[in-house]
């Protein structure tokens, strides 16, 4: 699948725009965790992911890992100064991120 490559800048904006317009009314404290380069877990997966963030209330939680479950399909990350970390799969999969299709 053919992904639109963006900076860590622009697909933090991205992410941080759509759950924004999918927030509860209510919740003001939750932010978008940021982006990270990462290794593709599998072939054709994500070479992003975000950082774990445990301060999310529960609503907030599955929402934001809908967007980005969502946008590792649309976007690839293009960070020339970073270096990839290896996630871990069993991790990951747990958190807001890599997913097999």
């Amino acid at each position: 699948m053919d992904r639109e490559v963006l900076t860590p800048g622009k697909l933090y904006a991205r992410l941080s725009a759509e759950y924004r317009r999918v927030r509860p009314p209510h919740c003001g404290n939750c932010r978008m965790p940021m982006v990270m380069l990462t290794h593709r877990p599998y072939p054709d997966g994500p070479n992003w992911t975000v950082e774990a963030h445990n301060q999310l209330c529960d609503k907030c939680g599955p929402l934001i890992t809908v967007v980005v479950r969502r946008a590792q399909d649309q976007y690839d990350l293009r960070d020339p100064t970073a270096l990839p970390f290896l996630p871990s799969l069993a991790a990951n999969d747990q958190q807001y991120g890599a997913h097999r299709h």
